[in-house]
């Protein structure tokens, strides 16, 4: 008998109605999914309810119309828009979910089948009688809860593949015992072949046409048990819930466009909008109907003898799997709301960030010191910047503050250098042999409250604990270990003059700025320290030490070695410092976007920004356009962009820029109640336009540093680990204190900043070496991390 080709057997399969009818919807479908997002007319994402059309102002939803040809949801977004955009969502999940279903059916079902009667038999028999008494929505419902619905598509993916799996298996068993007894089996295992030959190449190609029939037809069940999720209003990401004054009813809205959300917020409107959810009904409709149409007609066409398997069909089969998930994977990485937020973040307006930039360091506001006209001006233009951006303004910040405002208004401890550091060696006559200027600074971990100078002898020590120093009254100890702590007796008195604290010179600092007065520790500047607490650099202490013939390594060998060094080096040297802190009238400036997501109430985001900066020292000016300008610039324009896109977030977002000691402040009088089981994430931005092409941060809670390298990553921003951050939620972060730090409750963080800048935070840190592409880069990853976190 002449053998048939495959151009006859696709000619033959072609007079099938069913393989025909349903062959098309299904193409017509994979192009919806592939070019869905194109062809959509409206962004799906924008909502508007409220719309000026033909002259009249309506509240959706909209009926259908030329603008609208589906009409529009209660939200105002257009129902065409949201199903070609939920079509990759919805259909992609369905393949995946379908995929792992057969894969794991497969397997179970083959091994029970080759082995009747064995124990993994009779297992993977009692899980299927198991699963196949719970109802398969009740299943997927609870799966979908337990994984945790805002985990977005991956606990869709998992319910829908953990559901239905047992029916394959049963069907791929029942297939296996019948081809067990098979004369071709019987042969291959005369020939001396094993089951595993055996199975990959005689059983398994006399599954794969059956499986490929099974697979349309579990194609249209996966997608009936994502409508029924949606119908009960579980949504990809949780949705959103909104009470309804109105009707004293709760509404709840879903962010991620898929049918099965469609469908489920949809159905009550029937009565009084029929088209409402007609659009996504239909949609559920037609695609059920062309996967069962094609899998019927191929399981007809397979039936017939039609269609054969070969074992390298297997490989390829296999092969053609793996590259299908691979670009599954692909389409949903894009169809998400995530991937929406890339393009809208992608708007992010460097011009308008520059400006900010541009006005924030003219030489008018002489760096924008605390208390200053400076910090004045610049306040007074952020809260401009906030009401076109349409925040929302706060009521009773602080005992202070009473009325509607932007402004926070507190009394901050700021301090002032008033003497630089300065290290002399003294001969035996009392004059200095050796003056060090550049190789001592303060230290920006440890602030105090003292000026004068101290002539004392120089102890070399390894530690500060009470043993150590207890008898070292009258003199200047050197620490080895900088992170050591200091022994701190409850009387206030301490053994010792000055410290020292050994660091590498790059860490010494060059400006001398004040450190920040930590509020959380010291309740007013009186209770600081009143002994100078300074940093010394390792080729300083080296040119010291020299003069007494002891070499620095040996002393930093010993120490590891685990010896306690206590070394009188006999050496007379004079400290003079000055460091003072007084109190100085502030202005946080806070506004705020509401979430509308009810079940969101007690989860905030913070983002926040520094705007003041040191005064002029020596009539030199810090115009601090990268150190915090530049993050300032990226607070406002994220705060402009998310309402030019009427971007509405589940959660509330607060904008801030602060003052010295401004989170501090905010800490004990949030701009909203708040309570121990309430969440705060702060997203602190600093030092974003200049310096290297990467962006540091560091994270003070579990998953946010992996968020924003995912919103990077859409930018193709790289991104790596800050080694330290100030976080200003975090009390007891001082040197001198023996406890661990210890975070506020309901804070967690992320600050984003880029390393490399050096001329940051000096006279020299000037518009003109800031980068507009950095500037942008930094922008578009902070505002896309930004929209993902007020809407999980």
């Amino acid at each position: 008998m002449k053998p048939i080709t495959f151009w006859q057997r696709l000619s033959r399969a072609v007079r099938d109605p069913y393989f025909i009818i349903g062959s098309v919807v299904v193409v017509l479908l994979v192009l919806v999914v592939v070019l869905g997002t194109e062809l959509a007319p409206h962004n799906p994402y924008l909502v508007k309810r409220i719309q000026w059309i033909d002259g009249e102002v309506h509240k959706a939803p909209f009926p259908p119309s030329d603008l609208y040809p589906l009409g529009t949801d209660d939200q105002g977004r257009d129902q065409l828009s949201l199903l070609l955009y939920g079509a990759r969502v919805t259909l992609v999940m369905a393949f995946v979910a379908t995929v792992v279903r057969l894969l794991l059916g497969l397997i179970l079902g083959i091994v029970a089948g080759w082995w009747p009667g064995s124990f993994f038999d009779r297992a993977v028999a009692a899980v299927t009688e198991l699963l196949a008494a719970i109802p398969g929505l009740i299943l997927a419902m609870l799966i979908v809860l337990a994984i945790g619905v805002r985990r977005g598509q991956v606990a869709f993916i998992v319910a829908l593949s953990l559901v239905g799996w047992g029916e394959v298996a049963q069907i791929v068993r029942g297939h296996v015992l019948t081809i067990r007894n098979k004369l071709y089996i019987m042969a291959a295992r005369a020939v001396g072949l094993n089951s595993a030959n055996i199975l990959s190449r005689h059983v398994l190609p006399n599954l794969l046409p059956a499986l490929l029939a099974l697979a349309a037809l579990e194609m249209g069940a996966a997608l009936l048990l994502l409508g029924e999720l949606g119908f009960v209003q579980l949504y990809i990401g949780g949705g959103r819930s909104v009470f309804n004054l109105a009707q004293m009813e709760m509404h709840h809205y879903f962010d991620v466009p898929d049918w099965g959300a469609m469908l489920g917020s949809s159905w009550r409107w029937f009565r009084s909008y029929p088209w409402f959810p007609l659009a996504p009904a239909l949609a559920f409709f037609v695609a059920i109907l062309g996967f069962n149409l094609f899998g019927y007609g191929l399981q007809r066409f397979i039936e017939k003898g039609r269609f054969h398997l070969s074992g390298l069909s297997v490989l390829r089969f296999l092969l053609a799997v793996a590259l299908l998930l691979l670009g599954a994977r692909a389409l949903l990485q894009n169809a998400g709301i995530e991937a929406q937020f890339t393009q809208l973040a992608d708007q992010f307006n460097v011009e308008r960030a520059w400006d900010d930039i541009t006005y924030l360091t003219q030489p008018e506001l002489e760096g924008r010191p605390t208390g200053g006209n400076g910090a004045a001006m610049a306040a007074d233009y952020i809260v401009t910047q906030f009401e076109q951006a349409g925040l929302t303004t706060m009521a009773g910040l602080t005992p202070i503050t009473t009325d509607n405002s932007y402004f926070q208004t507190y009394t901050a401890i700021r301090g002032r250098v008033t003497d630089a550091p300065t290290l002399e060696v003294l001969n035996a006559d009392g004059k200095p042999q050796l003056r060090l200027t550049d190789g001592v600074s303060l230290d920006p971990w440890q602030a105090f409250h003292a000026e004068g100078s101290i002539e004392a002898e120089l102890v070399v020590v390894s530690t500060g604990s009470r043993e150590v120093v207890i008898g070292l009254g009258g003199a200047v100890l050197l620490v080895l270990d900088p992170q050591a702590d200091v022994y701190n007796p409850w009387t206030g008195y301490m053994p010792f003059e000055a410290i020292l604290r050994l660091v590498p010179d790059e860490e010494v600092a060059h400006d001398d700025q004040p450190p920040p007065f930590d509020q959380t520790s010291y309740a007013t500047a009186t209770r600081l320290p009143s002994f100078p607490n300074l940093l010394i650099g390792e080729s300083a202490a080296r040119q010291i030490l020299a003069q007494v013939g002891v070499d620095l390594e040996e002393l930093g060998a010993a120490m590891d070695a685990g010896e306690q060094v206590v070394m009188h080096t006999g050496l007379q040297v004079r400290l003079t410092y000055g460091l003072v802190y007084e109190e100085v009238q502030a202005n946080n400036v806070v506004g705020y976007i509401p979430g509308l997501d009810m079940e969101s109430r007690g989860e905030r985001i913070l983002v926040a920004a520094t705007y003041t900066g040191p005064p002029p020292q020596d009539g030199e000016i810090f115009p601090g356009a990268d150190e915090n300008a530049s993050g300032v610039a990226v607070m406002l324009e994220t705060a402009r962009l998310l309402n030019d896109l009427e971007f509405v977030p589940k959660q509330t977002v607060v904008f801030a820029a602060f003052d010295e000691m401004g989170g501090s402040e905010f800490v004990i009088y949030p701009a909203l109640p708040t309570t121990r089981s309430d969440v705060w994430t702060v997203v602190i931005i600093d030092g974003v336009g200049a310096g290297e092409p990467i962006l540091a941060r560091l994270e003070a809670g579990p998953g946010l540093a992996r968020a924003f390298d995912q919103s990077a990553r859409r930018f193709k921003v790289r991104t790596e680990e800050l080694d330290e951050w100030r976080f200003f939620f975090i009390s007891n972060y001082s040197r001198l204190r023996r406890s661990d730090p210890w975070p506020h409750d309901s804070y967690q963080a992320l600050v984003v900043t880029r390393p490399g800048d050096d001329l940051s935070g000096t006279p020299a840190d000037t518009l003109d070496h800031l980068d507009s592409k950095k500037l942008a880069e930094a922008g578009q990853a902070v505002a896309h991390f930004v929209m993902v976190l007020s809407s999980r």
